[in-house]
């Protein structure tokens, strides 16, 4: 195909839309007499009229050059393919805590153009790539990826955008097609599928004809994909902020068993859990408000049906409400360990499931430190959910909405609350006596 070099301005694309560290590392790289482009998602998402989350950045320098550069604020990644991280650490001025400023880390990451030869020794027997450390040219590059409206490069020294793939008429069509033939791109890394499937949602773009045929036949070979990799594709649906579209496109195309066991469980059996849905629905709303959402919460209510139905049949059965629940989740740590969940997302989850214990049953005296537990946001958020499921004493909860107010009377509410509880203990106390009774 013909190399087309088109001006930015034309097609509405200027600097002032592009991240400042983005900015700031294309100069660098072009000042040491290297190419420096925006590449993929940060250039595709402004032509199609909406706001970039990251901005890549390729380059002709290989790794250990683009290190040399940016020297401590820069570090290798990668083993399929080496890439460079540049680090930034930012002033937000609109997230403030004790009258400051929070620091936010910022990482811009910086490709090396990938070569179009892969020599047979870096496939797998499924013929999958597995090591990709061969680099090329521009051109090279541009063929490389995945889809036309992922290989654009923009150079905003000069305010040029370079196309190799047709890929601006692509956007103007609102199409997504592999570069390629389709066959070979899903073989050589079948998660290109997942990656159709939720850019065409997400971005509101047709699919290809000739790009979605092997989507029946290729499907498969996603079960040979590791658990991490697929971990990391789950976030990225629920946090799309189209997540529940695109668990319906999975579903259309019968997505094979156990490629994502949670969604296998939640929403690909026969009766959808509603609960979670709502947990996706709300996570979908908030995205395009804002980009401030939590994984943690996103996590603790998509898993907490399955952990609430074991907690509730344990406190029946007789135990404490807080040993019910360890031993539920318990009983479900090792499906949530199948889904590649980290250890310290896990471990941040559990708190916010054990919170649920404090909101239920309130103890005045602990209730100004249970505010400040770090993880009481998403706690609070999980727990309205349950109230709006009629999961939780309505009571309870309207109290804890009157304490949350800034203007409400703490010491007042406190004194109501040993009424409430007193009357929570008393009627549980009473429907054990009467458990009691039956079971005699």
């Amino acid at each position: 195909m013909t190399k087309k070099i088109i001006a930015a301005s034309s097609l509405g694309v200027s600097n002032t839309k592009i991240s400042h560290d983005a900015l700031f590392v294309i100069e660098q790289l072009q000042k040491n007499n290297y190419d420096g482009y925006i590449v993929g998602g940060g250039i595709r998402d402004i032509l199609l009229g909406k706001t970039p989350k990251d901005f890549d950045v390729v380059t002709n320098a290989k790794p250990e050059a683009v290190r040399k550069i940016f020297r401590r604020n820069s570090v290798i990644i990668g083993r399929r393919f080496k890439i460079v991280h540049v680090l930034f650490d930012n002033i937000n001025p609109e997230k403030i805590i004790n009258n400051r400023p929070i620091i936010e880390r910022h990482i811009i990451e910086i490709s090396t153009y990938r070569s179009s030869k892969v020599h047979k020794h870096n496939l797998n027997e499924h013929g999958k790539i597995v090591e990709d450390n061969n680099y090329g040219t521009q051109e090279e590059d541009a063929f490389r990826r995945d889809f036309t409206i992922n290989s654009l490069f923009y150079d905003p020294i000069k305010e040029i955008i370079i196309d190799y793939t047709h890929g601006i008429e692509d956007v103007k069509n609102k199409t997504l097609r592999i570069i390629g033939d389709p066959k070979e791109r899903y073989t050589e890394d079948p998660v290109r599928i997942l990656r159709a499937i939720r850019l065409a949602v997400k971005l509101g773009l047709q699919i290809e004809k000739k790009s979605a045929a092997p989507f029946a036949k290729f499907k498969q070979l996603l079960c040979n994909e590791n658990k991490w990799r697929m971990y990391e594709e789950m976030l990225k649906i629920c946090l799309s902020g189209e997540s529940l579209k695109c668990i319906n496109a999975l579903r259309e195309i019968r997505l094979p068993y156990k490629v994502f066991p949670l969604f296998d469980k939640l929403f690909f059996k026969h009766e959808a859990d509603a609960f979670a849905l709502k947990i996706l629905e709300k996570t979908d709303n908030r995205l395009k408000e804002t980009n401030d959402v939590s994984i943690i919460f996103i996590f603790s209510g998509l898993l907490w049906s399955m952990v609430e139905e074991d907690y509730s049949n344990n406190y029946k059965n007789g135990m404490t409400k807080y040993n019910a629940l360890i031993a539920s989740i318990e009983q479900h740590a090792a499906f949530i360990n199948l889904l590649g969940v980290t250890k310290n997302i896990f471990y941040a989850v559990k708190d916010v499931w054990t919170l649920q214990i404090k909101l239920e049953i309130p103890q005045p005296k602990n209730v100004a430190k249970t505010v400040l537990d770090s993880r009481f946001r998403q706690a609070w958020h999980l727990y309205t959910m349950r109230h709006e499921f009629q999961q939780v004493d309505t009571n309870i909860f309207t109290w804890w909405n009157k304490y949350l107010q800034e203007n409400s009377n703490k010491q007042i509410l406190l004194e109501e609350l040993e009424s409430l509880i007193g009357n929570q203990l008393a009627l549980m106390q009473y429907k054990k006596r009467k458990k009691k009774k039956k079971q005699s």
